[in-house]
């Protein structure tokens, strides 16, 4: 049987990302959580599509590499955030999060998957988006619609997506961090 794309993508980054030393874990979970990751492992909720898996992987990914290069950065941002969700809290976060996904799109072109970082920016441009709103308003946007929405904004030039340019990731021992959740509004 031939792997399709998705299915030789996890694969591909769930083995990157066993060879820094996080484990990798599917377990099901509550539709409206894709994931989650404590340093030392990630967790992927089987019931979400597989290139939606791949992506909360790789990104995850990222936010461990994060956490672990600069423990105390990291902290701080997220600290902020729940103490005040003001505009540089914020504002703070979104850099994280961009930074984040700049060290997943590298993994991904350093696995000689280049064709799918386009569409890995979509997704997670659109998170990214959608989460602001959470934490500016206190409600996220159903993801399913938002990102339907997003997606036509894009095509229809409204929304003009800045690419994500690849930020090497080095070897790094994972640190052990408070559980982060992965959440997706779909009520």
């Amino acid at each position: 049987m031939v792997a399709t794309v998705y299915e030789q993508l996890f694969d591909d980054v769930k083995r990157s990302i066993t060879g820094h030393g996080v484990e990798v874990r599917t377990r099901i979970m509550d539709v409206e959580k894709p994931g989650e990751f404590d340093g030392p492992t990630i967790t992927i909720n089987p019931k979400h599509d597989l290139e939606s898996a791949c992506y909360y992987l790789v990104h995850s990914f990222g936010s461990i590499y994060q956490w672990s290069t600069d423990f105390d950065q990291a902290k701080a941002v997220f600290d902020e955030l729940r103490k005040e969700k003001t505009g540089k809290a914020i504002e703070a976060w979104r850099i994280f999060e961009q930074t984040s996904s700049k060290h997943a799109a590298w993994v991904l072109e350093d696995l000689g998957h280049a064709s799918v970082v386009p569409a890995y920016t979509v997704f997670f441009r659109a998170d990214i988006e959608a989460m602001t709103i959470f934490h500016r308003t206190g409600k996220e946007p159903r993801w399913p619609d938002f990102f339907a929405e997003w997606q036509q904004q894009v095509e229809r030039g409204e929304v003009r997506v800045e690419p994500f340019r690849p930020k090497p990731v080095s070897r790094f021992r994972p640190v052990r961090i408070e559980k982060q959740e992965v959440l997706q509004e779909r009520d």
